[in-house]
């Protein structure tokens, strides 16, 4: 009867263990993604007040929230 057990007891270890090693991971990815918003609004603010200019626009071919997204990425990749 303990056989039985001791495979059920050794896989749900092992998988309370992956949690806790997963644990700060998932953390830093939840604080990047709110980094990344915070900034983006930031930067799409930023970019409405200023007049960031036609030609930025044109050269890149992208939209200014599109450039907002870009800053709010690059702001946080540390």
């Amino acid at each position: 009867m303990w056989k039985n057990h001791r495979k059920v007891l050794t896989y749900l270890a092992f998988i309370i263990l992956f949690g806790f090693y997963l644990s700060p991971v998932v953390k830093e990815a939840k604080y990047k993604n709110q980094c990344i918003k915070y900034s983006t609004k930031g930067a799409l603010t930023k970019f409405n007040k200023d007049n960031i200019g036609k030609t930025l626009l044109e050269e890149t071919g992208l939209k200014i929230d599109e450039l907002a997204k870009i800053e709010g990425y690059k702001n946080c990749i540390n």
